[in-house]
């Protein structure tokens, strides 16, 4: 499961970015990768350790409530489709 995270500040390093993604997620961080540090458009990818789709949700949820260095991150959660849901679609289709 991925997030990305949007509106992180210019002045956060890399590294800074990577710091706080860690320590906030913990075990559930499974990658994170940071776009564009120290510009405007700086955004991160953040992989989760879980494929339980609530636990983005949940956790997209939680992130979007945190600052970084006094700025507040925007979050989105991909939507979450199984292999399961998809045959379901395909059989119900006309």
């Amino acid at each position: 499961m991925h997030l990305t995270v949007w509106n992180v500040p210019e002045t956060c390093s890399e590294q800074d970015v990577r710091d706080f993604f860690e320590r906030e997620l913990g075990h559930y961080a499974k990658s994170v990768t940071v776009y564009d540090a120290g510009t405007p458009n700086a955004h991160a990818d953040l992989e989760l350790d879980s494929e339980v789709p609530y636990v983005g949700e949940t956790v997209a949820r939680e992130l979007q409530s945190r600052r970084l260095a006094g700025v507040a991150l925007r979050v989105s959660a991909a939507p979450f489709e199984s292999e399961a849901d998809d045959e379901h679609r395909r059989q119900a289709a006309p």
